[in-house]
This record gives structure tokens, sequence and C-alpha cells, in this order.
């Protein structure tokens, strides 16, 4: 049994290109490239709970990772964005060494997986690259681990080892259709590619935002110097209906979602300095500091030893006057004091009826914590059992506090890890959205599916054709499997700013997560011209069992691939 046959379907911009009287020639297989972005799923994240639906073969890891990388190289990608990869030593860089791409591999030293960004020798070639972690830039509101990942790349001038020996291929349609060669020797632009993966948690989307605007700002820092053309791809958590994807795309924003974020923001900060004193004050054997005398109210005692001390006139010691200067210009950080901060008032239109995707009272009966943003208190009874240990992860938390990178303070530790901070230093959602919608617009090139797919008799509200070939599998349920299927989430029905109905279909968890981005913007001074050709379509439901991975797809998530016309201009 073999995995379902994915077509490429051919998109707008592709006739727009090659037809009419200005079209420009792709003779050879080198004017075009297939750009790939996949999470591939870490072994480390596979657990038996979490897929209770997977044949233990489809689980192992000695399968997985032949499957995964003979579907990686049946598509034969040029250029690739993977997220979740582990193994990376031992199965992903030899493995594509050999197929002849060139690699680039990062990952947080906390986590047992990171990204990739891969290409073919023979088509591009690396000038540079960048890192970065978004946990060390701001006041993040938990202890992520995530980080961006960057290549700045050129096409390839030379013949490089392992080259491609289809790169000078006249592609069949144009041979039949007579198209002459182009002698042109103008070589196309830079093309600066970037990844991530940003955070998971459902209760995430204020973080997501604020790695979202950091992940943009620091492509523009780059770019500032290489003036390349941006090609993004990754697994950005985001659903498009997420604020950080309505943002980086412009698609129209309910407007109570910011202010929904900004609720939950002074709710969550309220939250981990109340548990944080909760927990200091029921510890036997915690040391009093200078934050616990002041919430036992010893102002006297503090008034005393102030009126002793000799004091310069910026409120140093003279002790402390030499290092003053050198600390002055030091971010805000304060220390947690306990103190309750104002929840804002949730807006007229919050009261009454909501509409999908906007706020309104939650399960719990108050405005607190908006519908738009999954509370932290319903995470004990969700079916997901990712989400039912974070909810006893949660419940559970330390009452230790480290100091963060940024000046912070987690409460507990390791990955997922709420961080201790006054409100003021965390960057207000609105002003996280102003930093974005002051970059340039990501075009979503997957945002054209549901048209194209309606247009090609491939909707997913469609009973899809009949497959070509007897090698293609279409899953009969059983009725235990109907019956087991009620215990998992169903897919979506809908399409959301024209994105697939979903690339995640794990067994609690099925909608949109991963996208393909360029930038809305004229071509850079020294960037190549890229115009989106074909897409990859995605498995029609009636193909896939009640979650993945199975012994087809060996991830959770459907890899998206494009193709592109590379142009000098």
């Amino acid at each position: 049994m073999s995995r379902p046959h994915r077509r490429m379907i051919p998109l707008p911009d592709a006739q727009q290109l090659t037809q009419g009287p200005d079209a420009v020639r792709l003779r050879k297989k080198k004017d075009r490239f297939q750009f790939m972005t996949y999470n591939l799923l870490a072994q480390a994240l596979v657990r038996r709970d979490m897929f209770p639906h997977a044949s233990q073969k489809a689980l192992r890891w000695k399968f997985r990772k032949q499957n995964l990388l003979q579907e990686f190289f049946d598509f034969g990608a040029d250029l690739a964005c993977l997220q979740e990869v582990d193994f990376w030593e031992e199965t992903y860089f030899p493995a594509l060494t050999k197929a002849g791409y060139e690699t680039v591999y990062y990952k947080n030293a906390s986590k047992k997986h990171g990204c990739a960004i891969v290409w073919r020798k023979s088509r591009f070639e690396k000038v540079d690259q960048q890192t970065f972690e978004y946990d060390e830039h701001g006041q993040p509101t938990f202890t992520t681990g995530n980080i961006g990942l960057m290549v700045a790349l050129k096409p390839a001038t030379s013949s490089n080892e392992n080259p491609d020996p289809n790169a000078d291929m006249i592609l069949p349609e144009d041979e039949e259709n007579g198209v002459e060669e182009d002698d042109s020797t103008a070589i196309p632009g830079g093309i600066l590619v970037a990844t991530t993966h940003l955070f998971w948690r459902p209760d995430g989307s204020y973080e997501r935002l604020r790695q979202a605007s950091i992940f943009q700002e620091k492509i523009r820092e780059w770019n500032k110097q290489l003036n390349y053309t941006v090609l993004i791809g990754g697994d950005f958590n985001t659903t498009p209906r997420d604020a950080a994807y309505r943002a980086m795309t412009r698609s129209q924003m309910p407007p109570n979602q910011i202010p929904d974020l900004e609720n939950w923001l002074i709710t969550e900060v309220t939250r981990v300095q109340e548990e944080a004193v909760k927990d200091e004050a029921s510890s036997p054997s915690s040391t009093p500091d200078a934050t616990s005398i002041l919430r036992e109210d010893s102002v006297d005692q503090l008034t005393a030893q102030t009126e002793s001390l000799d004091l310069n006139k910026n409120g140093t010691t003279k002790k402390e006057s030499d290092t003053f200067v050198a600390t002055i210009d030091r971010p805000y950080r304060a220390a947690p004091t306990g103190i309750k901060l104002p929840v804002i008032k949730p807006s007229s239109s919050s009261s009454g009826t909501s509409t999908p995707g906007t706020t309104g009272s939650n399960a719990h009966g108050d405005n607190s914590l908006p519908s738009t943003i999954m509370d932290s208190r319903d995470f004990a009874t969700n079916s997901d059992p990712k989400i039912q240990d974070l909810a006893k992860k949660i419940a559970a938390e330390s009452t230790t506090t480290t100091k963060s990178a940024n000046g912070g303070e987690k409460s507990g530790a390791g990955e997922d890890a709420p961080v201790i901070a006054p409100l003021e230093a965390f960057t207000p959602p609105k002003d996280l959205l102003a930093a974005i919608e002051a970059l340039p617009r990501c075009i979503s090139i997957y945002s054209q599916y549901e048209a194209l797919t309606a247009a090609h008799h491939l909707n997913d509200n469609v009973k899809p054709p009949e497959p070509e070939g007897k090698d293609i599998p279409v899953v009969k349920k059983t009725p235990e499997a109907e019956l087991a299927e009620t215990t998992a989430t169903k897919a979506r029905t809908e399409h959301m700013h024209g994105e697939p109905v979903y690339t995640n279909y794990a067994t609690w968890f099925k909608d949109c997560l991963d996208y393909v981005y360029l930038y809305d913007q004229p071509r850079p001074q020294h960037g190549a011209r890229l115009v989106p050709l074909k897409l990859l379509e995605i498995p029609h439901r009636s193909y896939l069992g009640i979650g993945l991975p199975d012994e087809n797809f060996s991830s959770d998530h459907f890899c998206l691939l494009v193709e592109f016309a590379i142009l000098a201009q």
C-alpha cells in the first residue's frame, strides 16, 4: 500500500507569466525550482496516547525515518524548510548530504528537535546564515525555546559536487510548443530563506504574535544588508483565525481580537504573580527578600533603613555610585510584587451576542478570558492528552523561581514555564500589531487553495475523483473505527482566508498551521524575481484515517510544496 498521489495544481500567475506576446520562456528546469516546508514530527514527541489509532509500525523510528526520507526524495524539492527535526546527525544530515544537498540546522539547547534549511548544491550556493532565539528578545510570557533560522542563497553559477543531471533538461511542454531556447546569460538575484516553528500552546496567541513580530523584524534587519527576495516556510502554529496570521497577511481581523489579547495578558500576568506570591507564602523554607518584606508591609522598617543610608542625589549610596552609570541604560525589569493588576473591562460589543472568532463570555460565565483564546482552566477537560498534560503541569508548577535571560523570572523550570514579570515589561498587543504592519505583507501562496480546489473539483467538501491506479488506498472505516472517531477531533469543513482546511491532521487536532509566504514588495535590488507556478494538493480526508501518522504519512503534518519560476528580471 502506497501513499495517495498528490497532484500539482497550476496557479493563475503561471498563465500570466507563460502566455501572451510578452511571455517568459521557461525552457529549462533550472528556470524553476520546487520549495517545500514540512514539519516532520520529531520522534521525541511521539507517544502512544497522542496517536492512539496509529499502528506500532507507524510509530517506530526505524520505519518513520525511511518513510519520511523517501517522501522527501520522491517530491524532489530543490529547497526546503524543515521543522521538528531530531536525529539530525544520525539520520537526516548524512542522507541529505549523500543526495547532494547542503544543509543548515539549529535548535535551542533545551529542546530535542530543531529546524533545518536544505538546498541542492547544484541549484543554490550559500552566502550567509543567521539564527535567533525568541526568548532572548523582549519579554516573553513563557519560556518557549522557539528559534528562527535564516539562510541567504544565490543561484549556483558553477557545476558543484553531485550536480543535478536534469538541470538543463528541456521540459516536455515547452518542447511540444516549439519554444525557442533563450540565450540570455543573466543570473537571477538572491533569496533570503527563513523558517521557524512558533509557540504551540492553545492559550499562546499573544506569544505567537510577539514571536511573529520578532521573526519579521529579524528578517528586516538582516535584509537591509542583503536586499534579497524573501521566501518563508514554516509551522507557525497559527490557524488562519489567529492574530499572528491575520497580522502578517493583513487579513481582516475581528475588532475585539487585539483587546482580547490585552485582556488575556493582564489576566495571565496577574495569575502568575498571584501564584508566585501564594507559593512563597506557603513555603516554610523560603528566605525573605526585598519583595517579600514589602509584601509584609514592613514600610516603617524600610523607612528607617533608608534614613540611615548616606545617599547621593541620584538615589544611590556612595558605594553604588561607581556602578550606577553602567546600569542606568539597562531595560526595566522590576521584581514581581504580587500587586493585583486592574483587569480591562470588556467592550460593550462583547457583552452581547458574539460572532465566531470574536470575544464574548467564556464557559466560566465571566469576561476575564475571551472566547478567542483558549482558557487554561479548560485544559483539564480537553480530550487531547498533550493538553491534559499541560493542565497537570500548570497545577503542579514548582514554587521556585529562576531568573530568565532577559531579567524576568520563570515560575518552575523548563519549556513552557510562565515568566514572572510586571505588566509594563510586556509589549502591548497593539504595539506588536503595529510593528508587524509596518513591515511588508506576507503573501500566503496556499491562500489560493480554496478557489483552486473548487475550480479543479478538489474541494474538501466534495467527493474526490476516482484514484488512478489500484495502489492508492481509500480508507474504509469499520463500525469500530467510526465509534472510535467520535472521541477524536473532527476535521474542519470550512476554509478561512482561502487556506487549506487542514495541514495538520492529528487525532486530537486538525487545522491549518503551515504556510509558504512571499513578501509583497517590489523586487529588491539584489533579489531574484520569484513567481509561483504550481502548488501541491492536500490529501482528501477520504484517504485518511482518524488521525496521522499512519503507515503512508509518517508525520501528523502534510508537506507543502510550491514550484517557483526564478527569473533575473
